[in-house]
């Protein structure tokens, strides 16, 4: 009867250390979210917190209209590719919890 109980719990413990992974029903991973693309206007750079400040076009698909906000990037080291005042191109992912978060970011041309 003890060796039982210990292989109930050992069992137990196998079930409730299971990963549990961002790809889940509930958790969709920032790979399969939806792209958005918009073209804006650096106006400030936070790399502390990877975040840029931009002021961008409207989304139409998102219903958003022209405005000025900061948005997260995925990587840090795409903020060393531009500074305040550069018009740029950037595509970006909805993060339920976070705001959006820029995947990627070039000089506009």
């Amino acid at each position: 009867m003890k060796k039982l109980l210990i292989c109930m719990f050992v069992a137990i413990l196998n079930i409730a250390a299971a990963p549990v992974y961002a790809n889940d029903a509930h958790h969709q991973a920032a790979d399969n979210q939806k792209s958005y693309s918009a073209k804006g206007e650096v106006v400030a750079v936070d790399s502390t917190l990877s975040k840029v400040k931009l002021k961008h076009d409207a989304v139409p698909e998102l219903k958003w209209p022209a405005m000025t906000m900061f948005f997260n990037v995925a990587d840090k080291s795409l903020l060393d590719t531009v500074k305040v005042g550069d018009q740029v191109e950037f595509e970006f992912v909805k993060v339920d919890g976070n705001g959006p978060s820029i995947t990627k970011i070039k000089l506009a041309k």
